[in-house]
């Protein structure tokens, strides 16, 4: 009923389907591939955040001589925050 479901009308504004937005569901495949890309994106999105940190960190140990464990933990902590 209508009356049940009307305080969650806000949430249809809210996507995250991004790839919806750039390609058309036919040019993408099947629906399980589609499903599958859908469910994976976000999991990537942080491998890859979770990478470029890993490199920054490195890269801070490295051309400053700070030290790397101590770099890593206060970005780590950051981005906890962040999320």
């Amino acid at each position: 009923h209508e009356d049940f479901t009307r305080w969650t009308d806000f949430i249809d504004a809210i996507s995250f389907d991004l790839l919806g937005l750039t390609y058309p569901d036919a040019c993408i495949g099947s629906m399980r591939d589609r499903l599958l890309l859908a469910a994976l994106w976000p999991v990537l999105l942080v491998l890859l955040g979770g990478a470029a940190l890993a490199f920054h960190a490195l890269a801070v140990w490295s051309l400053m001589g700070r030290d790397l464990v101590r770099s890593t933990k206060s970005r780590l902590l950051y981005w906890a925050i962040l999320v």
